[in-house]
């Protein structure tokens, strides 16, 4: 005899129709998610290239980050090289166009006879009758003058508050105008002007001073300090700044302050503009005109030929510092914008390299919303039907067979 228990029975269908209703709710979550399931383990044997996938995929956007911030430190960077090439152009026409040939200050050209020859009429010329310097000088040094203040705003341009120029010390203002650099400059013209010693050696010693930043080769020299960079680039305890692209390159763009293009451009600049340099030939009483004691010195040397010759000895090794720097500004540039190609196709690779991962991950993790349609459909039905069973069921009872 067969006996089937009705508890039982009732058992099995509550079960059935809880294993329905958890299927119609985990199809109506993908539906609702996209998503296959909402935990990890719901991926079955897929979960490891599901997991790496999102690993690189996490990797490559740290990665691209690092590119973009690195990128608009580039263009700041790089900003900065051609407006401090445009200023060092202007000023480069502007000093082609101080010619050697003029005497670049005012007043008549005073002559000397010396009295102690009179039997020799010699009518050398010492000087002029007058201090101030011509207009062309004038408008010279009051160019430098602005360009300097302008150059070293320049030189300490940020990203944010941090300075692109101060290599690994982001966070230290590279470059200061404390004053030093007026004060040596002015002492060092003051003494190739007055000081002891021939003019020709005097000169040299002066483009020496200006032309060297290592104490240690010329006691005179003007160093990263004089000029006034941050105690760590004078030191050269900066470390240099890279971009971390991938799991294996660092790309290297620095490009710091105390540069040998920046460093000579402010000083060449600091000479121009210093109140010492006028006068620049020695300015005479012409009515009493003394070789051995001029009413303000020029440039060394006894009459005005040598003068002018020694002064622009000088004023040439600036004007070549100028053009030195211009060229090597340019090389600097064209070096960050070698850089910047390299990571913009870096971070192109990453964007492709990202697609496929995300491509992978959707192929394990996301749901097919045409099959979960159909499933959900098909589900609705058997539930459906599985109710009409129960209530069926429960509708029988033995008195229906007597």
């Amino acid at each position: 005899m067969t006996f089937v228990s009705t508890l039982g029975r009732n058992i099995d269908q509550i079960n059935r129709l809880k294993d329905l209703q958890s299927q119609l709710g985990e199809m109506q979550v993908q539906l609702t998610t996209g998503k296959k399931t909402q935990r990890f383990k719901g991926l079955g044997s897929d979960v490891i290239r599901s997991t790496r996938a999102r690993a690189d995929v996490n990797n490559l956007e740290t990665y691209t980050n690092n590119i973009i911030n690195a990128d608009r430190r580039l263009k700041i960077m790089i900003h900065t090289m051609e407006e401090f090439k445009s200023q060092i152009e202007k000023f480069t026409a502007a000093m082609n166009i101080f010619l050697q040939e003029g005497v670049h200050q005012n007043g008549e050209i005073v002559y000397y006879d010396n009295p102690a020859t009179p039997q020799v009429e010699e009518n050398i010329a010492i000087g002029t009758s007058s201090a101030d310097p011509s207009v062309e000088l004038e408008t010279l040094r009051g160019l430098a003058d602005n360009m300097f203040e302008y150059l070293v705003d320049l030189i300490n341009s940020q990203d944010g508050n941090r300075y692109v120029l101060s290599g690994s010390q982001t966070l230290a203002k590279p470059l200061f105008d404390t004053g030093l650099l007026d004060t040596a400059v002015s002492k060092l013209i003051g003494d190739w002007k007055t000081g002891a010693g021939a003019p020709e050696t005097k000169t040299d010693t002066l483009i020496s001073a200006l032309t060297t930043r290592d104490s240690a080769v010329d006691p005179n020299a003007i160093t990263d300090t004089v000029v006034g960079y941050s105690a760590e680039l004078a030191a050269g305890n900066v470390r240099g700044t890279f971009v971390r692209v991938d799991d294996f390159s660092e790309l290297d763009y620095t490009v710091l302050a105390n540069e040998q293009p920046f460093r000579d451009a402010l000083v060449a600049l600091n000479f121009i503009r210093s109140d010492s340099l006028t006068p620049i030939f020695d300015h005479q009483d012409p009515d009493n005109p003394d070789p051995a004691a001029p009413l303000a010195e020029g440039a060394p040397g006894y009459t005005l030929g040598e003068q002018k010759e020694n002064f622009f000895r000088v004023y040439n090794t600036v004007s070549s510092m100028i053009q030195t720097a211009l060229n090597s500004v340019d090389a600097e540039r064209f070096k960050l914008e070698q850089v910047r190609a390299n990571i913009k196709e870096i971070r192109e690779d990453h964007a492709l390299a990202k697609n496929t991962l995300l491509e992978t991950i959707s192929s394990v993790e996301d749901a097919d919303m045409n099959e979960v349609a159909l499933g959900l459909n098909f589900l609705q039905i058997r539930l459906e039907a599985s109710y009409r069973v129960t209530a069926s069921l429960k509708s029988l009872n033995l008195v229906n067979f007597i």
